[in-house]
């Protein structure tokens, strides 16, 4: 398609340098970045943003005439450069810009590109916690935070908990405060001292989809809940029936009444509580079985929330313990939790997992078994998602290879990060076969899904790779590129 009259007449300022350099194909991110650092003066964001922006008539799908941004006119492999472009180089971008180009994709009917939509929600969620940081009422209420949180004597920060369950977290500001600023009467003899913490802030936005905002806000440190005193009253007896007996049925009436009222009536932050008093990770595994067939009676079915606080109770610090392979009644146990609640298990398991599981290890094994044994097929599709939001590393390979090996099928949306994923790690497992493997098995059975703009970002995986089957990867490679 040809260019747009607006597009084309981007040359004041380096625009038509920057736009010409995201059209060079999957390193045009690379290219426009060091475009623009060459464009002497500040770099007119507000014109070329305004020309991007500006609808112009164009023939729709059905042959009818359409009203659509300029930006969307560009070839697709320029679209999508542009904005992880303005990913990269946000803080070089006024907000107000930003906003503008998301919105145009987002706001668009006839925007079908899911990766274009991705990085668009990806932009506007960071333009978001710009604009909302920087308002007055924002700056007053940390000011008061951090008065707070500097007030600790003993000189050891209060968001000790709080850095060390976020650090992971896109979205990361520093918060400086001065003491002389924030502590009224503090006679120290140090009048200026400098107390920088990392602050990761999650911000709700409308047009990220809900999915995607329960990764960017999974396993949150679980704040502290007072419990009622009824509830802290049958802890004991709880406590004892667990680490007791539980083959009488009388036992089982008791604490299926005792599970079902408390996660009525507590919120996913006490129920934690609670069976973290009951000490729940030293039960037998039997009992523990015997437990899940319990829970899966309880009747109408747990929201998410409750049933990822169960997970993380239950599975997390059993699985993240083992020395050994698992010993079956806890692999029974979590496909009997799974049959009702397998999403809270993928999300609250699978991640911590990947990291522990070197190649050969219990954590690998457990993996392994928890896919091929305890997780129904209908869900195994949610295994890719966890997976792919922790760094690439051999527990990833490994259980990407078997879901891949397994025939599961996979989003385009999770395919487009896997690819991203595997080529960016292609230089560090360059070396490994099981990675070759993995890549392999993409370019045979995910053909369909390949488009010409992934050819790039696959011919530097496979140069990069060094093992005996790098012959095998190139014919393949070779023949992806004369089908598409």
């Amino acid at each position: 398609m040809a260019e747009c009259p607006d597009i084309a007449g981007c040359e004041e300022g380096g625009q038509r340098l920057v736009l010409q350099a995201l059209s060079s194909g999957p390193q045009g991110t690379l290219a426009a970045l060091r475009a623009m650092q060459r464009v002497p003066g500040p770099f007119p964001w507000k014109s070329m943003t305004d020309r991007l922006c500006m609808e112009v008539p164009t023939l729709g799908p059905n042959g009818d005439l359409i009203m659509k941004p300029s930006l969307l006119l560009l070839p697709k492999q320029s679209q999508r450069n542009l904005f992880s472009f303005l990913n990269v180089a946000a803080h070089l971008v006024p907000s107000s810009c930003l906003r503008s180009l998301a919105e145009a994709v987002l706001l668009n009917e006839n925007s079908s590109d899911e990766w274009l939509q991705y990085l668009s929600r990806c932009l506007l969620r960071d333009t978001e916690m710009q604009i909302s940081t920087s308002s007055p009422q924002v700056a007053e209420k940390m000011q008061f935070l951090c008065k707070g949180l500097c007030q600790n004597r003993d000189r050891y920060s209060k968001l000790g908990w709080f850095k060390q369950n976020f650090t992971s977290s896109r979205h990361k500001r520093k918060v400086h405060c001065i003491e002389d600023s924030f502590l009224d009467g503090d006679d120290r003899p140090h009048n200026k001292k400098v107390c920088t913490e990392e602050l990761c802030v999650t911000l709700s936005n409308p047009y990220i989809s809900q999915d995607e905002q329960k990764v960017v806000t999974e396993e949150p440190e679980m704040e502290r809940q007072e419990l009622p005193e009824y509830v802290k009253a049958r802890i004991p007896k709880l406590k004892e029936i667990l680490h007791g007996d539980l083959d009488t049925e009388s036992s089982n009436d008791s604490i299926q009444a005792d599970l079902k009222d408390l996660c009525e009536s507590c919120s996913p932050e006490q129920l934690q509580s609670i069976f973290s008093q009951l000490s729940i990770s030293q039960i037998s595994p039997q009992s523990l079985l015997k437990l899940c067939c319990i829970l899966h009676s309880i009747t109408p079915d747990l929201s998410y929330a409750h049933s990822s606080a169960l997970a993380r109770s239950l599975f997390l610090e059993q699985a993240l313990s083992l020395t050994a392979p698992a010993p079956r009644p806890i692999l029974a146990a979590l496909s009997m939790f799974c049959m009702k609640y397998a999403q809270a298990a993928c999300c609250i398991l699978i991640g911590p997992l990947v990291l522990q599981a070197d190649t050969g290890s219990v954590h690998t094994d457990f993996l392994g078994r928890m896919v091929s044994e305890c997780l129904p097929l209908e869900h195994l599709p949610q295994c890719f998602g966890p997976v792919l939001k922790m760094p690439f590393c051999e527990g990833s390979v490994n259980v990407l290879h078997m879901l891949l090996e397994k025939q599961v099928t996979i989003s385009r949306s999770d395919f487009e990060l896997l690819l991203l994923s595997m080529c960016n790690a292609a230089e560090m497992f360059s070396k490994s076969v099981m990675f070759s493997k993995l890549l392999l098995n993409i370019m045979n059975r995910n053909q369909s899904m390949i488009l010409p703009s992934h050819i790039g970002l696959l011919a530097n995986a496979v140069n990069a790779n060094q093992t005996f089957m790098k012959k095998s990867l190139e014919v393949v490679l070779k023949k992806l590129r004369e089908a598409t």
